[in-house]
């Protein structure tokens, strides 16, 4: 049961692609929250002035891109008047902030600069999903339960089964990901297998292009993949790369999905990958004068060593225990 002493927290979005905010949600809830909507009963429940409501943003400043013109500018206003409005009538509001930079902003991202400066302007300070950015920080969820993530441990204590992809890359191709700059220097020898969707033809052409040019072994399933397909792909695979470029994204969802699943990490010389390099063995610097069939065996981690360590410092109790202080932490000033 959910205790209401605890108050109310407004959540935004009320929905995403994935269940990040659903995993959030229950977390808070957990906590002892009621977790409400962004809505009209929002508008009508902060306006009665009792200054007893927290609201968490997320996206906040990434949404107004990515969308057609004449939305574009809708978007722009709402989250201007979202952020002025809750700071205003909240007890606190929470930025949690997810990119540096957005996914699909323009050469001079003002809007996105507008929006995060509206943020400072009016006291409110970002909450990042890691710590090496700012603290307080939260923790990003891994995608699985921690009663199946134990599960999964004990059946691949058991059964270290043979994983027959090397290493995938996996999720939406585009080209803040860098997936073209790691095919100049991939080796011809060791498969890769990319399971995504390009929807930039041009960077789909380019990248192609890239492949057919070094004759690299890869297996390209250019689509959108189910849940299941992508956790079974997932599991099949002994590595996840992930090549992001710096100063793009503070966490990535795509890391916690491929622990999950007990992926050793391939990653950039980021600040998110070097943070992560720093804390977990299993997660290595891609390094193109180094990278071979026999030094991917050598750095290789077993299955359930990975996820055993996910679930030590991502679990449902980190996710909790990271929220009940961010939310209990004096009000916005």
């Amino acid at each position: 049961m959910v205790n209401q002493e605890f108050g109310k927290v407004y959540l935004y979005p009320s929905r995403s692609q994935n269940e990040f905010l659903d995993l959030n949600r229950c977390a808070i809830r957990k906590i002892g929250y009621s977790v409400e909507q962004v809505d009209k009963a929002f508008v009508y429940d902060l306006l009665r002035m009792k200054k007893d409501a927290i609201v968490v943003l997320n996206w906040v400043e990434d949404r107004v891109y990515g969308r057609t013109y004449r939305t574009v500018f809708q978007y722009f206003f709402k989250m201007v008047a979202l952020i002025i409005f809750s700071r205003v009538f909240a007890r606190k509001v929470v930025w949690v902030r997810h990119n540096f930079k957005p996914h699909n902003g323009t050469k001079t991202n003002f809007r996105y600069k507008f929006l995060c400066g509206l943020f400072n302007a009016v006291g409110i300070k970002p909450t990042p999903l890691e710590s090496y950015y700012s603290e307080p920080s939260l923790v990003h969820p891994l995608y699985k339960e921690d009663t199946q993530l134990k599960s999964d441990i004990a059946v691949s204590k058991v059964s270290e089964e043979s994983r027959p992809n090397t290493v995938v890359f996996f999720g939406a191709v585009k080209r803040y990901k860098n997936l073209h700059k790691v095919l100049d220097t991939w080796p011809s020898d060791i498969p890769l297998k990319i399971a995504g969707k390009c929807s930039d033809q041009k960077y789909e052409a380019f990248i192609n292009e890239k492949i057919e040019k070094r004759n690299l072994t890869v297996d390209w399933d250019n689509r959108f993949l189910s849940d299941k397909e992508l956790n079974d792909t997932l599991a099949n695979s002994k590595f996840v790369l992930l090549p992001h470029a710096d100063s793009t994204m503070i966490s990535s969802g795509s890391f916690y999905h491929a622990i999950g699943e007990g992926c050793n990490i391939l990653t950039n010389e980021s600040r998110f990958g070097c943070f992560k390099s720093d804390v977990h063995s299993f997660v290595s610097i891609y390094d193109p004068d180094q990278i071979s069939s026999s030094y991917l065996n050598q750095i290789c981690f077993k299955r359930d060593e990975i996820m055993h360590e996910a679930l030590n410092h991502y679990g449902e109790y980190k996710i909790i225990e990271a929220w009940g202080k961010v939310l209990t932490m004096h009000a916005n000033r």
